[in-house]
Parts: C-alpha cells; structure tokens; sequence
C-alpha cells in the first residue's frame, strides 16, 4: 500500500490538486450535493422497502434512481480526487478503511435487492406490505449509508486527521 501512496502522491493529478486554491473546495461542495441526492433519494426508497409511506409505489420511488446515481457519481469521481491529492491521509485513516466496507455492504445489499427482490417489490400493490427480506435489505441500505455519511464526516477527526 505504501508504494501505491507514494506513486500517487508524485502523480502531476496530485500535485496539481494540491497547488490549486479552487479544486478542494469546489469538490467539496460537489461531494456534498451528490452525497444530498444519492442519500436523499435512496434513504426514502430504503423507507419505502421498510413499509414506511404506503401510499407511495415502490415503482414512484424506484423512478427517482437515475438521480440518486447521478449523486453516486458525482461522489465517486470527487472522493477520487480527494483521495488522489492526499492519499496517504487517507490510506493511513482507518476510519477511511470502514467507509469503504460500508460502501461495499451498501453495493453487495444493492446487487442482492436487484437480483433476488426488484421484480417481486414491483408487483406489490401501493399500500402492501413488503415481505421481511425487502424490508431487511432496506434497513442493511438506511444503515450502510448512514454509516457511509458517518464515517466521511468524521476523517477529519479520527485517525491521521487533516
């Protein structure tokens, strides 16, 4: 892990992010207002799969996705380039390290509700109640994503703080 810190710490992409006065901030503020859609959206869907807002499709909310990965994108290209201007910050940060497990539970949850639940969540009626396996994958999601929100915030406090 150290070569690879040391490599991408040397990388003009690294150095240029760090002699710059805007990149920081500008992703930053990018990070958040893709952090805001992708949680927004999928924390109601998540509710939604948990039997909250019954009146609500699941489809409904399910239309609103492309945003919340617009949001995911958003967030992976601007932490790409967080980590790129300081990567040893962040490699020796094991608050970092839990952010990427519940990035990774957060997309194993994802890839199971796709395959094994979306097609039997979408055939229920608005105001039924989703069966005890979509309401767990809802509640593993809410909790990864929190978890996510938690952990982000708190590697400037935590470990080889900033």
């Amino acid at each position: 892990m150290d070569v690879f810190v040391t490599w991408l710490r040397a990388t003009p992409a690294s150095e240029w992010i760090n002699s710059s006065t805007w990149i920081w901030p500008l992703c930053e503020s990018l990070h958040f207002m893709g952090l805001s859609l992708l949680v927004g959206i999928t924390g109601f869907f998540d509710l939604r799969l948990m039997g909250f807002f019954k009146r609500v499709s699941i489809g409904a909310v399910r239309d609103l996705m492309p945003f919340a990965l617009v949001g995911f994108a958003v967030n992976a290209i601007t932490g790409l380039v967080f980590l790129t201007g300081l990567p040893e910050q962040y490699a020796n940060n094991p608050v970092w390290w839990y952010k990427v497990g519940f990035l990774m539970l957060a997309g194993l949850n994802a890839l199971v509700y796709e395959t094994r639940l979306s097609a039997k969540v979408l055939a229920l009626e608005p105001g039924a109640d989703p069966p005890t396996a979509v309401r767990l994958v809802g509640l593993v999601s809410l909790v990864s994503w929190f978890a996510v929100l938690y952990c982000g915030r708190m590697l400037a406090f935590i470990g080889d703080a900033f």
